[in-house]
């Protein structure tokens, strides 16, 4: 219960750094599209350092172990997720089945398990991120662009997933960078949810938010992928027991469950504009879903507490 108090207070602090970024763009200082540079640097820069410096560990059984429950838990939720786009979801538009079942699991996550659990724990993220940009890129975007090709190359070229694959090479093989290195990307790590919360604050700046509030099946996609998404995972993990298989089983799955509680990936709007989707919509999932989640997050972290406990 505590962590999610501390998660409440982390969701106060989006919202106020949210509104800056509204209030920015509405105050005529900045422009929405001036947002994509913030991105850029955000994907480029600052995620990479994240996930590098949280594989700056030391190479242990304990943390093989935790990397690969965590693993085998982003597999499976992923698979869940897959039969029930499939079977309920498979009337839905292709925009609202992409919102539902893909999250924005690395840009909020990581910033919350840095101020919540401490930079140690974001090393499990990795594996629901990894997990998830395969899946997107892969059923993601044939369902998004009707074509049942596998674009590899997107997939090996993603930089999260370079990162990744840097990230474990260097925990594998025991090296570790200077502390000058180190602590220059733990500064830029800290970036990570200012940044992402100043974009989204920008972006959601020249939306028209009267009417975006006001459709109802917006509300119903949110809550399927704020609420309905993270109760299969933790009733996953309730069922196995997955959760006593580790001594530290819960906090790694509750990294986990996190990742499943976010609003839906900016990806999809992305992966909409190119390939003819609707992306004015897919974007006002994501706004409405961003708004939500200020208070699905805390509920679900609570929740989870109480269920595991």
């Amino acid at each position: 219960m505590q962590i999610a108090l501390l998660i409440l207070n982390q969701m106060i602090k989006f919202f106020f750094m949210l509104m800056m970024g509204y209030a920015v763009v509405k105050t005529g200082v900045l422009k929405s599209t001036d947002s994509k540079i913030l991105s850029a640097i955000a994907i480029y820069l600052v995620t990479p350092c994240v996930i590098i410096n949280a594989f700056q560990i030391e190479y242990t059984t304990e943390a093989v172990q935790g990397l690969l429950l965590a693993l085998a838990a982003a597999v499976c939720i992923q698979m869940i997720f897959l039969c029930f786009i499939c079977t309920v979801g498979k009337k839905l538009p292709a925009v609202e089945r992409a919102s539902i079942m893909y999250s924005n699991a690395a840009n909020m996550i990581i910033p919350i398990i840095q101020a919540v659990l401490g930079q140690e724990w974001v090393l499990y993220t990795s594996a629901y991120i990894a997990v998830q940009i395969v899946m997107m890129w892969t059923h993601g975007r044939s369902m998004l662009c009707g074509e049942k090709h596998i674009d590899w190359k997107k997939i090996l070229t993603n930089l999260n997933i370079i990162s990744i694959v840097i990230g474990i090479a260097l925990f594998a093989t025991g090296i570790h960078l200077p502390a000058l290195v180190t602590d220059t990307f733990s500064s830029l790590g800290s970036m990570m949810a200012p940044l992402g919360m100043i974009v989204l604050g920008m972006l959601m700046a020249d939306a028209d938010l009267k009417k975006i509030f006001s459709n109802l099946q917006i509300y119903k996609v949110a809550a399927t992928r704020l609420l309905l998404c993270p109760l299969l995972m933790l009733l996953l993990i309730r069922l196995t027991g997955a959760y006593r298989f580790l001594p530290e089983a819960s906090t790694i799955l509750f990294v986990s469950f996190l990742a499943t509680c976010t609003p839906p990936a900016v990806n999809i709007t992305q992966m909409a504009q190119i390939y003819g989707q609707d992306a004015q919509y897919s974007s006002s999932i994501n706004v409405v879903s961003i708004c939500l989640c200020l208070v699905t997050i805390p509920l679900m972290a609570a929740l989870y507490w109480l269920v595991i406990a």
